[in-house]
């Protein structure tokens, strides 16, 4: 996968002038501090390569009082320190920065216990929580980034924090935490173009690891309507999540072929194959909109599951429940026939893989998590078409399992 990373882990530090009881104007922090942090999250990426960090200017404040500055020590041992909210959230960074999360955590939150009124509060619970997703504290982390992104005044900070809860909820596959913080930020009437899209499809991928199909249906639609074209995906400069929104929608129509199931002896039989077929046709249509986006990562899971839909329809018919009195050698008999007629099938899943490891060589992708799958599906269906044998080989996931969203790989908390 290697588009953009998409890491809102940037976040403004607003800085105010020290002094103890007099009237200051508040002065932007030195460049030198606005150091962006790097904190692996995830181990490797699925999805992206390059950092995409959002930057802004503090803005301008009404003169304000000096901060409390505070002197502590210990009459047991005489060791002291002073301090103000500062100084403690340099220190903090300082921590993050050094790799020391743990005791990044702790500042962060004796920055929020002791200057409860500090502007620095809120990009305070909002670095904690990157730190504590670093730790793998997962629901830990959202409630501060809940905290966050209730902040006054704060409204991009705000918009992060509410995309943080939703990549983690990913992460630690609670789809509910997913969908609150989509359903936050899509009543933002301030919410870019490509933002809304993004939290559409993401939102859409929740719903359907939920089983609703209905709702994830409605949701990629409304992601694809905000740029149904190729070229107006161009505009908004960012793919990613207009091609998620796509195979999102193909997933639903991919999981409910899924659920038709054929008997032999059913009556029905011929209805629910035709039925099977035309969700499948629909579904590797909606997939081929996917691949066209240009999006590699999502052009490799479109690729794959096209693949593992017609290896799917194979075995559906193939390895249908026979009638109970039939013996062995009528099983066989069926299963052989059957094959040989459905063998096109197998082709054609083994022509999808063979042209998703041809993109994923071009785009140098190999070590995405879909060019896997189809690799060793791959090879075992190669293996069987050679053999001439009958039965498929068994599926590497679970046939229903939804497209996740691509994953961060870095955080980087403000300094």
């Amino acid at each position: 996968m290697h588009p953009a990373v998409h890491s809102r882990d940037t976040v403004v530090v607003r800085s105010i002038a020290h002094a103890a009881s007099t009237t200051v104007t508040p002065t932007m922090t030195k460049p030198s501090l606005a150091l962006l942090l790097a904190l692996s999250l995830t181990g490797a990426c699925a999805t992206t390569t390059t950092a995409r960090a959002r930057t802004a200017t503090p803005a301008q404040r009404p003169l304000v009082r000096g901060e409390e500055f505070r002197v502590v020590s210990s009459p047991s041992t005489g060791a002291g320190d002073a301090y103000d909210a500062a100084m403690l959230f340099e220190r903090a960074t300082r921590a993050v920065r050094e790799q020391r999360c743990e005791e990044a955590v702790g500042l962060y939150e004796r920055l929020v216990r002791e200057f409860p009124d500090n502007p620095r509060v809120p990009t305070s619970h909002y670095n904690r929580g990157l730190c504590l997703q670093r730790m793998e504290r997962l629901p830990d982390a959202v409630e501060a980034m809940r905290t966050a992104a209730h902040a006054p005044r704060e409204p991009d900070l705000t918009r992060d924090a509410w995309f943080r809860v939703a990549v983690i909820g990913e992460r630690a596959q609670q789809p509910a935490w997913v969908i609150e913080a989509s359903d936050a930020l899509l009543a933002r009437a301030d919410l870019p173009m490509s933002e809304r899209i993004e939290a559409l499809a993401r939102r859409a991928v929740a719903l359907l690891a939920q089983n609703d199909r209905d709702g994830a249906e409605r949701a990629a639609e409304q992601a694809i309507a905000i740029a149904p074209t190729t070229e107006s995906v161009a505009t908004i400069g960012d793919d990613t999540y207009a091609a998620q929104a796509r195979v999102a929608l193909a997933e639903v129509f991919r999981t409910r072929a899924n659920d038709v199931v054929y008997r032999v002896e059913d009556p029905a039989g011929e209805e629910a194959i035709t039925r099977r077929v035309q969700l499948v046709t629909h579904a590797h249509v909606l997939f081929n909109d996917a691949i066209r986006v240009g999006n590699p990562h999502w052009a490799a899971a479109a690729g794959y599951r096209i693949g593992e839909m017609y290896r799917d329809l194979y075995r559906a018919i193939v390895e249908a429940p026979t009638p109970a009195d039939w013996g062995a050698p009528a099983r066989e008999i069926y299963r052989r026939r059957t094959g040989d007629r459905l063998r096109p099938l197998l082709q054609g899943a083994l022509r999808s893989w063979e042209a998703t490891l041809t993109m994923a060589r071009r785009n140098a992708i190999s070590d995405n998590e879909w060019v896997r799958r189809a690799t060793s599906a791959l090879d075992d269906l190669r293996a069987l078409i050679l053999g001439g044998g009958n039965t498929a080989p068994a599926q590497h996931s679970a046939p229903n399992a939804p497209v996740g969203a691509p994953a961060p790989t870095a955080s980087q908390p403000a300094t």
